[in-house]
């Protein structure tokens, strides 16, 4: 679906994590692409500008999200909620488990290049610098800033990437945990990006995640900007007739971080009207516990 189709972009980041841009912002951003809806998923967070389940500002609707890191088959997958209660607390339990599991890895990855390389700066004052959810990202982008390295590909080569001398890895919460807080929010479960899933049997993790209660699947998605090496096999007709095959709404969004962020492309891909009904009208039917 190329930009001038369809009305709800349903994964876009702001400040709260990683991303560049405020709430206010996004929605500016969404009224100049001619947007009708915007979810704001943030990484294992809920802005604090998100006070209810859906809201309508200027013309914009605005659905309250959220991304969470989860696991499944030993495996990193990312869960995206959606018209949560962001007060909730069995919710909000999770998320906090979920970035202290964060805030663990990366203090053990800041300790070890402070013994490995010539970095001399602790977590704390690292972590307390930090906007947003601290991560990798932010961290290649300090090897830069103190010369140990020359750019992100090359902080994650030689240190932060998987088996690499730095590399630490993060420990997940369980996926039906993830579906069953996000649900007891109130909110609507899609699979993010199943084509940024590191496995070759993706289909057999949508089928466990569907005997969890999945509720969807995220079929629209920039594969094409997205990294591939490593990466499942899945293109958006796949995510669509995985979808099929399991009873799973469809959802899609630019996972848009903003300027200056590598991904400003909000708008770039779009849900259609039929979809986004279909997920207001699965929302409707489930409350907050």
């Amino acid at each position: 679906m190329n930009s001038t189709e369809g009305v709800a972009d349903l994964h876009i980041h702001t400040v709260a994590s990683d991303g560049t841009c405020s709430v206010a912002e996004r929605g500016r951003q969404a009224r100049e692409r001619g947007l009708d809806t915007i979810a704001i998923t943030d990484h294992d967070t809920v802005s604090v500008d998100i006070e209810d389940r859906r809201s309508i500002d200027d013309g914009i609707e605005y659905i309250a999200g959220v991304e969470v890191r989860a696991d499944v088959q030993d495996t990193k997958v990312e869960l995206l909620g959606y018209f949560i209660d962001p007060e909730n607390k069995q919710l909000a339990g999770v998320l906090e488990e979920v970035r202290q599991h964060r805030r663990d890895r990366n203090e053990k990855i800041i300790n070890r290049l402070n013994e490995i390389t010539s970095l001399d700066r602790p977590y704390k004052t690292i972590r307390e610098e930090a906007n947003g959810i601290l991560g990798r990202p932010h961290i290649a982008n300090i090897l830069i800033q103190e010369n140990i390295v020359d750019s992100i590909s090359e902080a994650f080569d030689e240190y932060l990437a998987n088996e690499e001398t730095a590399f630490v890895p993060m420990k997940r919460v369980p996926a039906p945990d993830v579906i069953a807080a996000i649900q007891g929010a109130g909110g609507v479960v899609s699979l993010a990006h199943p084509g940024r899933i590191r496995s070759d049997d993706i289909d057999s993790i949508v089928s466990e995640l569907a005997e969890a209660e999945l509720d969807g699947i995220e079929v629209q998605y920039p594969y094409d900007e997205a990294p591939t090496e490593g990466y499942a096999d899945v293109s958006v007709e796949d995510a669509a007739a995985l979808g099929e095959q399991y009873g799973l709404l469809q959802t899609g969004g630019s996972d848009c971080h903003g300027p200056d962020s590598g991904k400003f492309r909000i708008g770039d891909v779009r849900v259609s009207e039929k979809q986004l009904t279909a997920l207001r009208e699965h929302a409707d039917q489930r409350r907050p516990l």
